[in-house]
């Protein structure tokens, strides 16, 4: 085991160097391979393998980047906004009263008040939506 964890790096040093006399020798192997053309006959492969890709047709020139800043936008107009009136407070549901007798027309409760409607959406007479439940009518 011990033999093996010493011989491991030695290993990887030989092929890092093997790797890079290999490398300096391929820039001439590529010298010699055809330039890559595909093959007439089927697009999708090339005529020979291995080859070399076609030199640049102009050769690449340095350019400084440059980045602009984004055009400022102009702020929104303000506009002046008349603050609302205060709203009349909303009242609070009232306690659920007792109907005393119902017609076609609607219900009247157990004070007398009558409530128009059919059904369970019944209004009182201010206008308000009540909810007719069993014997007991609630206004919203």
């Amino acid at each position: 085991m011990k033999t093996m964890i010493k011989t491991i790096p030695a290993l990887a040093c030989a092929m890092l160097l093997a790797g890079g006399h290999a490398g300096a020798q391929e820039p001439a192997a590529l010298d010699d391979l055809p330039v890559c053309q595909l093959d007439p006959r089927d697009s999708g492969k090339l005529a020979v393998e291995p080859c070399r890709p076609a030199p640049p047709v102009q050769p690449r020139r340095s350019v400084a980047q440059v980045i602009g800043r984004m055009p400022g936008q102009p702020a929104p107009p303000i506009i002046p906004i008349a603050p609302l009136p205060p709203s009349p407070a909303v009242p609070m549901p009232g306690a659920p009263q007792p109907i005393g007798a119902c017609d076609t027309g609607g219900c009247r409760d157990a004070a007398g008040a009558r409530y128009n409607g059919a059904g369970n959406a019944t209004l009182d007479a201010n206008g308000r939506i009540c909810h007719r439940n069993g014997a007991f009518i609630q206004c919203f």
